[in-house]
């Protein structure tokens, strides 16, 4: 066994959030180390990679990883019928994650925090007056670290969340993607119907010359895709048969506990999610930063407590919990719509001034009040009437 080391805090996670918190801490001057299990930041994941136009300038990220802009996209019901969206402006970046990730990790390291690759975190245990992680690479023994503070960022895997007395999300829905040959240009596309994805939607994203194409669902989602891909002709390129698809759960709802003593969670670990589409990266670098702030001030302070800690729960839920939890709401009650109802939406989509509301009230990484206007506009109809209804008494309106 080899002799304990130290750190000022431990971060468990190399995706956004673990890394911009990482970044943050060490900028402040703390000693940081942080393991990932991958031999590689941001490979092989399952993502869309799309992130909101002004995460770039909010966060102070550079560009490099972008591959393409959205600015329209097309809606396309359980029957065909399609609603083209144009927006006035570019609203939404799809990036290469492998580059955008390895820039995050490129800032953290820059701010002096050690970086460790393919090196797993087996164990988080409090004790008295220091946090220990054990720690383990391929072919080697563990390794024990002790440090004031432990950061968990590891998205959807739970273990260490329970080891530390923190909660873990209380839904997951299926994802699964693959990359396929494309060739410049192409609309982004989302797939609705119990048909393509029951309980959520199908995608089709350009990604530089390759087409990202995925799925969000209740049901088993690399079954669903192969078979999405399958009616579509495989999207052009090799056999579905042949074409490995990635899937993951991906976190919905509120995590009901992200501080105790010396540990909290950030990013997917701690359900700072869209539970609309799924997407967490811009969540997970807002929550990091006040995850890093509160931490600072614990060692300005030397007190790590619960109570110590108890600040990033309450800023990190004030700044995205109603919109967690209105888009939770409403997407499940709006997955219990039949594929019927959903083409009657269409319709009215094309006719009645729906898509003026959207360019009015969207913003991408917020859509509690797009939501909320869709739900005025279709309150003469007796289902939407109810789920606004249900919003009001959740005190979410």
């Amino acid at each position: 066994m080899k002799a304990e080391r130290r750190s000022d805090v431990v971060v468990v996670g190399g995706g956004p959030s673990g890394l911009r918190t990482a970044a943050r801490l060490a900028a402040g001057g703390l000693d940081v180390r942080l393991f990932e299990r991958k031999a590689a930041v941001g490979r092989n994941v399952v993502c869309t990679g799309i992130v909101g136009r002004d995460v770039f300038a909010r966060f102070g990220l550079g560009t490099e990883s972008v591959l393409n802009e959205i600015g329209e996209a097309r809606l396309v019901s359980p029957f065909g019928t399609v609603v083209a969206y144009g927006h006035p402006r570019p609203f939404a970046c799809v990036v290469d994650r492998e580059r955008f990730d390895a820039g995050l990790a490129a800032a953290a390291a820059a701010e002096g925090a050690a970086i460790e690759l393919g090196t797993r975190v087996e164990s988080v245990s409090v004790e008295p007056g220091r946090v220990r992680v054990t720690v383990r690479r391929a072919g080697s023994g563990p390794v024990h670290h002790a440090a004031a503070v432990a950061v968990i960022a590891t998205g959807v895997d739970g273990a260490l969340q329970k080891q530390a007395g923190l909660g873990h999300p209380p839904d997951f829905l299926g994802g699964a993607q693959v990359e396929l040959p494309s060739g410049p240009g192409g609309t982004t596309s989302i797939f609705f119907g119990r048909g393509v994805a029951p309980g959520a939607f199908a995608w089709s994203v350009p990604a530089g010359s390759r087409m990202r194409v995925g799925l969000l669902t209740r049901g088993e989602p690399r079954a669903l895709l192969r078979r999405f891909l399958e009616a579509r002709g495989g999207e052009r390129g090799p056999a579905v048969g042949d074409i490995p698809v990635a899937a993951r759960p991906v976190a919905q709802g509120l995590v009901d506990r992200t501080t105790a003593d010396r540990v909290l969670s950030v990013g997917e670990a701690a359900g700072q999610i869209k539970t609309t589409t799924g997407g967490g990266i811009s969540y997970g670098l807002l929550c990091a930063d006040l995850a890093a702030e509160t931490i600072l001030a614990c060692f300005r302070r030397s007190s790590f407590g619960a109570a110590d800690l108890a600040g990033y729960e309450r800023r990190w839920r004030q700044a995205v919990e109603k919109e967690i939890r209105v888009g939770h709401y409403a997407r499940r009650m709006c997955s219990r719509l039949s594929d019927g109802r959903i083409e009657d939406l269409f319709r009215l989509a094309r006719t009645d001034g729906i898509l003026p509301i959207i360019r009015e009230t969207a913003d991408f990484d917020r859509h509690s009040g797009l939501i909320l206007a869709l739900l005025e506009r279709l309150s003469f109809m007796r289902y939407f009437r109810t789920v606004k209804d249900g919003l009001g008494r959740m005190g979410l309106s």
